[in-house]
């Protein structure tokens, strides 16, 4: 099953002037199955494979064990696991690229950034939404990948919200992979420098300047007021007193029986701080926390109290507000505007550039 050969270079579909991502996966503690394999190198070896069967990898103390049908190999990390073709079969998704399993036992998934925004825009936006939405999306996705390489280390970005979402080849869709294509290598700028290229679901009608949220003060990531539309995008979460009490005690605030609530808003009508005083003192509370310490879909809503005595928070929008909003592209997009004309929406003084 294992056989050895001489080193060669693997080639990547696309021109080498396209930068390489590395995201990671997940980590691994255990045993992952992968097939479609084309070759396993190590520090040591070059194994040929040539998509025979499954390939069971466990990862354990530095160490892989490869087990296949025909033999047992036992490999130092780091390694590397190319496809037989273009894509890998890992515990059933598909991957373009090829996998490392680094020396920390994280799964990596090395990819050029064109491919790699394939399943990023329609994992971050529906792709049933207009083709400019989501050209406007690929621009803000690319431009976004570019700016964070490095951010986790040992890889660049990771496939959850907190880099982008990315799920391999399975979210492949036909309409968002011609976004991607009508715009490769096509990047935000601000005085010749990739931007920050933050996005969110929905404003709610007025985006967030980058300051209130993130500390930072940029130019291109101020408030602007959106699609009237998405003044409709309204929710509403009812809270317990004795809930509000309980998730309070959680950061280190024990209220009395009797306080009052304060809000601090920003010039977005977002909530900044929420103050809550009693007897014995008085407390601020960010409303970004408060927004994750009662997963409420954005900081823009406000408080009152209903007939049950249950505190009442009506809010409007979905995600922090800041920069590029989704539903507001989508919008746009149907009122004619095109993806360059978006995204200078809602970044302000800004260039859309072809970086590669």
């Amino acid at each position: 099953m294992f056989i050895l050969f001489s080193l060669s270079l693997f080639s990547l579909s696309y021109s080498q002037e396209v930068p390489t991502l590395r995201i990671g996966i997940e980590k691994i503690d255990g045993e992952v199955f992968f097939s479609n394999i084309g070759e396993i190198i190590t520090d040591y070896l070059n194994i040929k494979v040539e998509g025979k069967g499954i390939i069971k990898i466990i990862v354990k103390d530095g160490s892989a064990i490869i087990e296949a049908e025909n033999g047992i190999l036992t490999a130092t990390l780091p390694i590397k696991i190319y496809p037989d073709g273009y894509y890998l079969n890992y515990n059933n998704d598909f991957y373009r690229g090829y996998m490392e399993i680094s020396k920390s036992g994280w799964l990596i998934n090395v990819i050029n950034t064109e491919d790699y925004l394939l399943s990023v825009v329609p994992s971050e936006m529906p792709a049933y939404y207009p083709l400019e939405a989501l050209k406007a999306q690929a621009v803000a996705s690319r431009t976004y990948a570019l700016a964070n390489i490095g951010r986790h280390g040992e890889f660049d970005l990771c496939n959850t919200t907190h880099c982008q979402v990315y799920k391999g080849m399975k979210k492949e869709n036909e309409k968002s992979t011609k976004a991607v294509m009508d715009t490769k290598g096509e990047v935000i700028v601000y005085n010749g420098t990739p931007i920050k290229a933050f996005f969110h679901s929905s404003s709610g009608g007025c985006t967030e300047a980058c300051k209130y949220v993130w500390g930072q003060d940029l130019p291109y990531l101020q408030s602007v007021k959106d699609v009237d539309e998405l003044l409709l995008d309204a929710w509403t979460r009812e809270v317990t007193l004795g809930d509000l009490l309980v998730k309070i005690r959680s950061l280190g605030i024990s209220l009395s029986n009797e306080f009052s609530i304060e809000v601090e808003k920003t010039p977005s009508n977002r909530v900044y701080n929420i103050i809550f005083k009693d007897d014995y003192g008085v407390y601020y509370v960010k409303g970004t926390t408060f927004r994750y310490l009662f997963n409420l879909p954005s900081t823009l809503f406000n408080f009152s109290l209903n007939s049950c005595g249950q505190i009442l928070i009506v809010g409007r929008g979905n995600g922090h507000g800041v920069g590029l909003s989704q539903k507001g592209a989508k919008f746009l997009a149907e009122k004619g505007y095109n993806y360059r004309e978006i995204l200078k929406y809602y970044y302000q003084g800004v260039d859309v550039v072809k970086w590669y």
